[in-house]
């Protein structure tokens, strides 16, 4: 089977050898010889049917929320129906056991596949977009990943969508842990080594995704957490009263409706519902904004406390 990817892979360049990269005939044939190959590496045993088009489909699907580049989502489609092109060089026996079953010298080797399919593909230029995102599937959001122990954001952002689309797909059918889960079981498995293994923003968006979003609700989703992160962090850090402002004995706390919070009021708390906002504060302009914002995010009105005296 290796032999014969090799061969078809050595037949597309020499078709394509002469064709200038403007050439409006290159694109369609880019699309094909990737969909031909794929219905190739699909062929090969302890390679599941099917798999590369549901990773590619989820993955676009992120993207569109992103609001990624027609060239980068093209690089996904590309990485994800050849995703798996590398494990081609791989034995039977290794791709069918579970990964965390794996000795550690078995993970490296499986995981070298990621390497294999970058090399597979040098050599096409157009593909070199998508080979850099094979190369880095395997990169753990912390630096622990492999092969060259990328951190957060310098692991391209395609390998980082394909990482939590595939490992979830590995969660569910048991080739990560060798026992069958359900969605809801996968996605927590995604959510437990998030900031670890993957891109937690990556993984909110794609539990948007399996909720059905679309890529405007999406895009609404991602602005919303960003400010809830944003109100999380100002919660935590604070603009703190000065000892003159803390509450005193005589100090009275009052709920005021969000019409009535002005700037250089003193904030006793402001709740979502359970989800904090900001405490001991004094009201500033950034302040306002975001509740007014994320207000009309959750589309219910905040608990708002404030100091009198």
């Amino acid at each position: 089977m290796a032999e014969k990817i090799e061969k078809f892979i050595e037949q597309f360049k020499n078709t394509t050898r002469y064709l200038d990269a403007s050439d409006p005939r290159l694109k369609k044939l880019d699309i094909d010889f990737v969909r031909s190959l794929s219905r190739i590496i699909e062929k090969y045993p302890g390679i599941k049917h099917g798999e590369s088009k549901y990773i590619t489909e989820k993955a676009l699907q992120i993207a569109g929320g992103l609001d990624m580049s027609a060239e980068e989502k093209t690089d996904i489609l590309y990485a994800g129906l050849l995703t798996q092109l590398g494990k081609t060089n791989l034995p039977y026996k290794l791709l069918t056991k579970p990964f965390y079953s794996m000795s550690t010298v078995d993970k490296y080797r499986y995981l070298g596949h990621a390497i294999d399919g970058d090399a597979l593909l040098a050599g096409l230029p157009q593909f070199d977009g998508a080979r850099t995102i094979i190369r880095h599937q395997y990169e753990h959001y912390d630096g622990q990943g492999f092969p060259d122990g990328l951190i957060e954001q310098d692991i391209p952002l395609g390998a980082r969508i394909l990482s939590v689309v595939s490992d979830y797909i590995g969660f569910i059918d048991g080739s990560m842990t060798g026992s069958e889960m359900f969605a809801d079981a996968a996605l927590s498995q995604l959510m437990i080594r998030k900031n670890s293994c993957y891109d937690p923003d990556i993984v909110y968006i794609f539990s948007h995704v399996l909720k059905g979003a679309s890529a405007e609700e999406l895009k609404e989703a991602i602005i919303k957490e960003k400010k809830i992160a944003l109100a999380t962090e100002k919660w935590r850090k604070g603009v703190l009263l000065r000892a003159k402002n803390k509450v005193t004995n005589q100090s009275a706390i009052v709920e005021i409706a969000l019409p009535q919070l002005r700037v250089g009021m003193k904030v006793e708390s402001i709740f979502f519902g359970c989800v904090p906002y900001v405490r001991h504060c004094i009201v500033d302009q950034s302040i306002l904004d975001d509740v007014a914002a994320l207000a009309k995010a959750e589309g219910k009105n905040p608990i708002i406390k404030i100091i009198l005296g």
